[in-house]
C-alpha cells in the first residue's frame, strides 16, 4: 500500500505584503517598470527584509523579485482582456475586469497602460496582432484568473504563478536604489557643508580686510611717529650745536678776561 506524500501548502502573499510591495516601488518608477540602469539587489533585499516582518509567508528577494514580475503580468493580462472585450463590443456594454486600488497603482507606476494600448501617437509595425485566435481563451484564462486573484486579495492572500510562464529578460542594474538615495543624502550634506563653509570662509575674509585695514592704519600712524622722531632727533642735533657754540662763545670770552688781567699785571 503506498501513500501519496501531501505537498508543503505555500502560503500566498497577504495584503499588507503587497501594500508594502506597492508603496515602495511607488518611489522607484524605473525598477517597477524594470528598466533600471543601476543595480538594484540591494534595494530588493531591504524590501525583502521589510516584506517578511510582515509575514508569512517570508521569501529571498529573488522571490520577490518573481512575485512583483507575476503580479504586474496577471494586471497586464486583465488590460489586455479589457481591451479585447471594448474592441469587440464596438464601444458598447462588455464584460470589464474592474481592478483593485492596489492594482491601479501598479498599473500607473509600472506603465501598463502604455504596454497595452502602446505610446500614444506612435506608429505600429510589424504585423498586427490577431484579435479572433485565442481571443476567447485568453479572455476565460484572464477572467479565471482575475476572479480567483479577487478572491484572494479578499481573504488577504494571492496565488503566485510560475516565473517561467512571465518572466522576460531584463538587462542587470548596475547600481543600488540605496545607494542612490544614500548618495543623494551624501549630495545634500555636502552642499549645506559647502554653503556653511562659504559663509565661514566670507566672514573669515572679512575679519582680514578688517585686520588689514588697521594694520595699514597702524603702519601709518608708526611711520608717522618715526618721522616725528626723526625731527625731533635732528632739532636735538641743532640745540646740541648751538649750546656748543653757546659754551665755546663763553671760553673764548673767559680767556679774553684773563688775557687783558694778565697784560694789566
Amino acid at each position: 500500500m503506498y501513500f501519496r506524500a501531501k505537498r508543503p501548502k505555500i502560503q500566498s502573499t497577504n495584503r499588507d505584503q503587497y501594500a508594502k510591495l506597492v508603496e515602495e516601488l511607488e518611489e522607484q518608477p524605473d525598477i517597477a517598470k524594470g528598466f533600471a540602469k543601476f543595480n538594484t539587489d540591494p534595494f530588493w533585499s531591504n524590501l525583502a527584509e521589510d516584506l517578511n516582518s510582515l509575514g508569512p509567508p517570508t521569501k529571498t528577494a529573488e522571490k520577490w523579485k518573481r512575485v512583483w514580475g507575476d503580479w504586474k503580468s496577471n494586471i497586464k493580462k486583465k488590460l489586455v482582456s479589457n481591451r479585447k472585450e471594448q474592441r469587440s463590443t464596438g464601444g458598447g456594454p462588455c464584460k470589464i475586469i474592474e481592478l483593485f486600488s492596489l492594482e491601479e497603482r501598479v498599473v500607473d507606476k509600472a506603465g501598463l497602460t502604455a504596454a497595452v494600448e502602446g505610446i500614444p501617437d506612435s506608429v505600429p509595425f510589424g504585423a498586427p496582432p490577431d484579435e479572433d485566435d485565442g481571443g476567447a481563451f485568453n479572455g476565460s484564462m484572464a477572467r479565471r484568473m482575475s476572479t480567483n486573484q479577487q478572491d484572494n486579495m479578499e481573504e488577504g492572500t494571492d496565488t503566485e504563478t510560475p516565473a517561467s510562464a512571465t518572466s522576460t529578460p531584463r538587462r542587470q542594474p548596475k547600481r543600488a536604489a540605496s545607494s542612490l538615495r544614500l548618495l543623494d543624502t551624501q549630495v545634500k550634506q555636502q552642499k549645506q557643508f559647502h554653503t556653511d563653509m562659504l559663509d565661514i570662509l566670507r566672514n573669515q575674509s572679512k575679519k582680514l580686510d578688517d585686520m588689514g585695514y588697521y594694520c595699514k592704519e597702524i603702519s601709518k600712524r608708526l611711520a608717522d611717529l618715526q618721522a616725528l622722531k626723526v625731527e625731533q632727533h635732528k632739532e636735538q642735533q641743532r640745540h646740541n650745536l648751538e649750546m656748543e657754540k653757546i659754551a665755546l662763545e663763553k671760553l673764548k670770552t673767559k680767556r679774553e678776561i684773563i688775557a687783558l688781567q694778565l697784560d694789566r699785571l
